[in-house]
């Protein structure tokens, strides 16, 4: 399964009725389970909470919580309860979108890093503010463009619209440029899949050669339990 995930992305199982405690041990096969950023030591590391109010802020493409230095390596979700309609989630691969670009836009691309800050997610839903440091800065991280999966050596896109705010290397017209181009290129559905949730679904993602958009086309609850597996600092290309 650990390697399933690493070349698939995501992988999904249905009908597992699990409480928390049974959740943190399977998704522990797969790596240390670890709390969320924004819970604090405190925390369960399995919560379980309706993602309604928050669901125009998770509308857009994103890998988690990349704006600190070591972010998770994988999200396990499991469908408690559902709106009637609607309230999809879209992943979408960046392996693949890496390797439909042209070779010497790779070669650029190769060499450079980008900082991921949490400032606009806070801008888009204030109540997510819980994810900043002790002292309120907004937390900002630098990672390459380019990540290397450390299991199967390919190369993925490690930018993404939440969070990529600038590329390090490049003037800010040049950035802005070529950040706008990645982004729609990642949007392909020529590189995604939409997964129709059902209860008792759970879902896990590698977040290093994944993003995924949860569509906000509802209103009534959904509620989801949620678990994340301790970061790892990501590497580029040699």
């Amino acid at each position: 399964m650990r390697r399933a995930l690493a070349e698939h992305g995501v992988i999904f199982f249905r009908g597992q009725h699990l409480s928390d405690n049974e959740l943190a041990a399977f998704v522990s096969c797969f790596g240390q389970i670890q709390a969320s950023p924004a819970g604090g030591e405190e925390h369960s590391p399995v919560t379980t909470g309706n993602l309604a109010p928050t669901r125009h802020s998770t509308a857009v493409w994103h890998a988690d919580v990349t704006w600190i230095p070591a972010p998770p390596i994988a999200t396990a979700l499991r469908a408690v309860r559902l709106p009637p309609v609607g309230g999809d989630t879209c992943w979408v691969g960046t392996e693949a979108a890496y390797d439909a670009l042209s070779l010497p836009f790779r070669s650029m691309l190769d060499g450079l890093t980008a900082v991921h800050s949490m400032r606009p997610t806070i801008e888009r839903e204030p109540a997510l503010s819980g994810y900043l440091d002790r002292d309120g800065a907004i937390m900002e991280s630098v990672h390459p463009v380019v990540r290397v999966h450390p299991q199967t050596g390919r190369k993925s896109l490690y930018v993404n619209e939440c969070s990529t705010v600038r590329i390090v290397e490049l003037s800010p017209a040049e950035s802005a440029g070529v950040l706008e181009v990645l982004f729609a290129h990642i949007r392909s559905p020529h590189f995604a899949l939409r997964w129709h949730w059902s209860p008792d679904d759970v879902a896990i993602c590698d977040n290093r050669n994944t993003q995924h958009f949860a569509v906000p086309d509802y209103a009534e609850e959904r509620v989801m339990q949620r678990a994340q597996l301790a970061g790892e600092v990501p590497i580029g290309p040699a």
